[in-house]
């Protein structure tokens, strides 16, 4: 296994271990998801279990596919290239989500921040952005290692 992928599979994991800590923070502080005042959630659990997701996490249907795809990736053989792109897909799509919610700018506006809501907007947002990155790096290097067929 490449260190790209390896740095891919690390990301990953931290983006699930931050998006878990940021559904418990938002069951707890009722934070649903709005993505770009859209999504006008209600009830954050539901959310949580169904599409929507929370303010500050992805659905729980989106996180168990990310796992599957994430230890996919790890096989050998000729998928694995299938499971790195869905996994760079997951960490651009997670990157836009993320930067779309109005938590952001309440995080960022006087009186609004709360150290542990920004924490986990953090590693979700960093872990994202570097699976976005290192799933592109190990594209290259999986493409380029592969014997060329005739």
């Amino acid at each position: 296994m490449n260190n790209a992928l390896k740095w891919l599979v690390l990301a990953s994991i931290t983006n699930l271990i931050g998006n878990s800590f940021g559904t418990l923070i938002a069951l707890q502080q009722n934070l649903a998801a709005d993505w770009g005042g859209a999504l006008n959630g209600q009830d954050v659990l539901r959310d949580f279990l169904g599409l929507k997701g929370t303010a500050l996490s992805a659905p729980l249907s989106f996180m168990l596919i990310q796992l599957m795809v994430t230890l996919l990736a790890l096989r050998l053989g000729r998928s694995r290239l299938i499971w790195i792109a869905i996994l760079t897909f997951i960490g651009l799509f997670y990157t836009l989500a993320q930067a779309g919610e109005p938590i952001v700018l309440r995080l960022l506006s006087p009186g609004g921040f709360n150290l542990a809501q920004a924490m986990a907007f953090i590693v979700n947002e960093a872990s994202a952005i570097a699976m976005l990155v290192m799933g592109i790096l190990t594209w290259r290097r999986v493409r380029a290692s592969r014997p060329i067929e005739r």
